[in-house]
């Protein structure tokens, strides 16, 4: 029976998304729960998983279409099953619009055609052989494998890219991988701009990435216009939904660190020794925020209509510096979470926003958010709320300071801490309340993380 693999709901904001790659190819076997494409909405990139075991038998969406959700992507046939005649003809299925089936064949004409092999079996090949066959646009059918038992190795196919690559030296799309071009299409990068690293001076991703970021940090010519790539204007929008529908009020304390720092000196040698973990500053605040959400519940809650809805969960999210803007991945659980499970979610958050591996949902759980700006030269800073959060709390970077504590100089390293609250759900009393009781569990850590 055919199964149909759809683009899949991705939030409830969320209306289109566009198929970014393709990691198989008509005729392929997939297996159920097995990453067939990646999905790009606003600021995420989501593998997708098939649906069923069986054959792609037909993919109706090329990469590079930006489709409603629930789109008809592809169709799953059982070993032998012949297609049904309603996708002979590659169109969408009943659910789909006659717009969209313009949008497909404007990009058909554009884009290369999709392989129409057929493999008669699995190919044998080594991981890293399939990943750099993928990127170079490599038939794995047509190579011989060196390998024990035929089995395709990374040689193999370098090998087979060596002529392909010297045929068409001046063609600079070809040297680029799939991700790579498309990321360059979208934030308007010219590719000859760009030094590949990959195989033969292939351009992958990441190079692409890069070139944006020096591009970023170069000083503009006067005069130029800087286009605004889908990142940016995801953020642009959303901040002005912050700033003209929160009405903002903010609060600073000075935070005495000194017993934390010395609190996290203590344990990280335990802590990477049995864990293989480091913990950071940020997860001592992200559990010390959590923990004082629990007091404050209000805190975690956001406008829904003509009420304030206390969210169940405590998620709380840490801004990102990516290449293209800001991202905000949240601790699921935060107030449940051990630093220890803290620290490898962080860690992995982190790693996989800085390669735009993030989900929507991981972005969109949050319920309050932490932006540090420790490692730069800023002693504080007003932050926005991320819509629909009521509160977020920011940090600026740790100074060293002389003070008169009982009639002796001491000295003491204090960071700035503040507080900006949506004031249609949070008062002022409450929130100078909560960021004193922070700054107490901050100041305790001992007592605060006890029992974790």
């Amino acid at each position: 029976m055919a199964v149909e693999v759809v683009v899949p709901m991705l939030g409830i904001t969320v209306e289109r998304g566009k198929i970014v790659e393709w990691l198989k190819k008509e005729g392929d076997p997939v297996e159920k729960g097995e990453i067939i494409f990646i999905v790009e909405v606003e600021k995420a990139t989501t593998e997708v998983e098939s649906p069923a075991s069986g054959i792609l038998a037909k993919i109706l969406l090329p990469a590079g279409v930006e489709v409603p959700i629930l789109s008809v992507a592809a169709v799953i046939t059982e070993p032998g099953e012949s297609l049904p005649a309603k996708y002979e003809t590659a169109s969408f299925g009943v659910s789909a619009s006659q717009d969209m089936v313009d949008a497909v064949d404007k990009t058909i004409t554009k884009e290369t055609s999709l392989s129409q092999v057929s493999l008669s079996g699995p190919v044998q090949a080594m991981p890293a052989a399939r990943k750099l066959a993928r990127e170079l646009g490599i038939d794995l059918a047509s190579l011989k494998g060196t390998g024990p038992d035929g089995v395709i190795q990374v040689k193999d196919v370098e090998g087979a890219a060596k002529p392909a690559i010297k045929s068409s030296p001046g063609e600079v799309a070809a040297k680029a991988s799939t991700l790579a071009r498309r990321l360059a299409e979208k934030e308007d990068v010219d590719l000859a701009q760009v030094k590949g690293t990959g195989v033969r001076g292939r351009i992958m991703r990441s190079d692409v990435a890069a070139h944006m970021k020096r591009a970023s940090t170069a000083t503009p010519a006067f005069g130029t216009r800087i286009s605004m790539g889908t990142v940016r204007r995801v953020i642009a929008r959303r901040m002005s939904e912050s700033a003209f529908t929160a009405p903002h009020i903010y609060f600073f304390t000075e935070i005495w660190l000194e017993p934390l720092l010395e609190f996290r000196e203590k344990v990280a040698p335990d802590f990477e020794k049995y864990f293989g973990l480091r913990p950071s500053v940020n997860d001592f605040l992200i559990k010390a925020v959590a923990l004082n959400i629990l007091d404050f519940p209000v805190l975690n809650g956001q406008i829904e209509g003509e009420e304030i809805y206390i969210k169940p969960e405590i998620n709380v999210g840490l801004a990102v510096a990516v290449e293209e803007g800001l991202v905000v991945p949240a601790i699921a659980r935060a107030d449940l979470a051990g630093l220890v499970e803290i620290s490898r979610q962080r860690a992995d958050l982190v790693e996989r926003a800085r390669r735009g591996r993030l989900t929507l949902e991981e972005m969109d759980r949050g319920t309050f958010t932490v932006s540090s700006l420790a490692q730069f030269d800023i002693t504080h800073f007003t932050a926005i709320l991320n819509p629909p959060q009521a509160g977020i709390i920011s940090v600026g970077k740790t100074d060293e300071k002389v003070v008169l504590i009982d009639g002796q100089v001491r000295q003491k390293r204090i960071a700035v801490m503040g507080l900006s609250v949506d004031h249609r759900i949070v008062d002022g009393a409450m929130a100078a309340d909560f960021l004193q009781n922070l700054k107490w569990k901050l100041e305790r850590p001992a007592f605060t993380f006890l029992a974790l």
